[in-house]
């Protein structure tokens, strides 16, 4: 990476991290984006190691142009440009741009593709009634988190045992830009955590990490994946088995139920509504249900 630019992304990346609260994850995404975007910039002629030379329309054109021609999918290629748009924004505050060169590009549209869930009755199935031996209760208590509260892996993954409130049946988490929000939970996840903590000996305190390893470690994310990928793979044939695929599964049926979009929203812990609706492309079951029941001539038939 250039010096003069390899530290101003440095910098930006700092802020993202201390300032705007982004997730080691998302900053990590866009370190490797904005390496790409200054590898691209090294290879063309003339280029001199500024901002002013190197964040210009020309080579962004050029560089989302490589990228969509190597195949690389509207999705990857819409969050390469939203790393660009923020460096953007952050120099031209820092009056190292005099104007935003990323302004007029557009973003990339996304291949519209409906979210993976599972059915109801594929979920009914996904925690049997019996709740196995001691060593599986953990296992249960994670899938029963995920599609009971619709929280996200990195959520999940940084609960502590204080983040639960038994007596109000809720959890605590901590979503993106580290905003807060308290989740309802399921009386099956709080009786499964209850068994799993006391299987554990962690059931008279509050510190701590609520899901840990063989060793007492914090279980990781990777772990995590893993332990849904098997539960998902007993009820669906569905390739993707995700955590996500417990969350999509979470908001559908509540959609399907008829549940406010406004309030799934908060749930799910989205900014903006927008990001929600794409639950209502796949809540069919309970519109073709309300025609039905309200439609006279549904009803004669």
């Amino acid at each position: 990476m250039a010096p003069l630019f390899s530290k101003t992304i440095l910098r930006f990346l700092e802020y993202l991290e201390k300032e705007r609260g982004f997730s080691k994850y998302t900053i990590a995404a866009y370190r490797c984006d904005l390496e790409q975007f200054t590898g691209y910039l090294q290879q063309q002629k003339g280029y001199s190691d500024n901002l002013q030379s190197g964040l210009t329309k020309l080579h962004l054109r050029g560089f989302l142009f490589n990228c969509s021609r190597s195949g690389m999918k509207p999705r990857s290629i819409a969050r390469k440009l939203a790393a660009l748009k923020s460096l953007s924004r952050y120099c031209l505050r820092q009056k190292l741009l005099t104007t935003n060169p990323t302004r007029v590009l557009a973003t990339p549209k996304p291949d519209k593709t409906l979210p993976v869930f599972l059915t109801k009755k594929q979920a009914e199935h996904l925690l049997p009634a019996d709740n196995g031996p001691n060593d599986h209760l953990r296992d249960r208590v994670i899938v029963e988190f995920f599609y009971g509260s619709g929280i996200r892996l990195s959520e999940l993954h940084a609960l502590e045992i204080a983040s639960v409130d038994r007596y109000h049946r809720t959890v605590r988490v901590l979503g993106k830009g580290r905003k807060e929000r308290i989740v309802p939970l399921t009386d099956v996840a709080v009786s499964l955590m209850d068994q799993y903590l006391r299987s554990e000996k962690r059931d008279g305190g509050t510190e701590g990490p609520l899901f840990v390893n063989n060793r007492g470690e914090r279980l990781s994310r990777r772990q995590i994946q893993r332990v849904v990928a098997r539960e998902l793979g007993q009820v669906s044939q569905q390739k993707k088995r995700s955590p996500h695929v417990l969350r999509h599964s979470f908001a559908t049926h509540l959609m399907d139920a008829g549940a406010d979009i406004r309030a799934v929203k908060e749930l799910l812990g989205h900014a903006s509504l927008t990001t929600t609706q794409v639950y209502t492309h796949i809540s069919k079951e309970h519109l073709l249900k309300t025609y039905r029941l309200a439609h006279p001539r549904a009803e004669e038939e």
